[in-house]
């Protein structure tokens, strides 16, 4: 396993991480879902998208198969509190011919907006060539495509990039404090979690993966302090690092 990890901060002056179970007036999750994740690092390396539904350019790997679960440890913290707006976006109704759309004009739909969203990203990768590709392009601030924070009129800030060692924690069970968000899955007692009765917290199920095809193939509740403080677990699959505390892989 390898044990570096890449962090580097993540923000912008507006987000948005759609809910899949919305529908006219689209909802954010107030943190980047792990699949939004990968694509932002597909962003970085200059990974293509599909050419179409399922084919891809010669040679190219998929992002969601180059960045899954089973060879990269990915995960976010909340680094300042979640604010959220309402903002309306005049949108084409392409459902109709081109002369029909000229005719009717937009729509305007009303999307909630994470205002100021600022986060800490940490990845780890068995492939160590990729990894140090990717965080060559990181801690250079060398991206090759533009990353934005779920839709692309709202460009994303990367900054700060360091590799740092990471280790897997020890013990069963036992509470730890949780600087990330966590993955309810990775918890083990009954209740997991130790509440503050003065804190607020966010529990949203998420996509955590996605086939070639972008259906996805695993799903996770996943919490986080609203106001980005450590949230105390009873969990035995955390990891520590010297500088940024422990934290869960989505």
């Amino acid at each position: 396993m390898n044990n570096r990890l890449i962090v580097f901060e993540l923000s912008g002056e507006y987000g948005h991480f759609r809910k899949f179970n919305t529908t006219t007036s689209p909802l954010t999750y107030p943190i980047p879902t792990r699949t939004a994740l990968v694509g932002l690092l597909g962003a970085v390396l200059g990974i293509e998208r599909e050419k179409a539904p399922g084919h891809f350019p010669v040679s190219i790997i998929p992002v969601q198969e180059l960045f899954n679960s089973t060879v990269c440890g990915l995960t976010i913290q909340l680094l300042s509190p979640v604010k959220r707006v309402n903002i309306g976006f005049n949108l084409l109704d392409t459902g109709n011919s081109f002369f029909e759309i000229k005719k009717s004009g937009r729509t305007q739909i009303e999307f909630e907006l994470l205002k100021n969203p600022a986060f800490r990203v940490f990845v780890q990768h068995q492939d160590t060539a990729l990894f140090d590709k990717l965080a060559d392009r990181l801690v250079n601030v060398a991206h090759h495509f533009t990353p934005y924070l779920g839709l692309s009129q709202f460009t994303a800030t990367l900054k700060n990039a360091v590799v740092c060692p990471v280790k897997q924690g020890s013990g069963l069970g036992g509470k730890i404090s949780i600087q990330s968000a966590v993955n309810l899955s990775k918890l083990t007692a009954n209740p997991p979690i130790e509440f503050s009765q003065t804190a607020h917290y966010y529990v949203d199920t998420m996509p955590i993966e996605l086939s070639r095809d972008r259906v996805v193939t695993r799903y996770g509740e996943v919490l986080v302090d609203a106001d980005g403080k450590a949230v105390s677990v009873y969990t035995d699959h955390w990891f520590e690092t010297p500088d940024f505390g422990n934290i869960l892989f989505l």
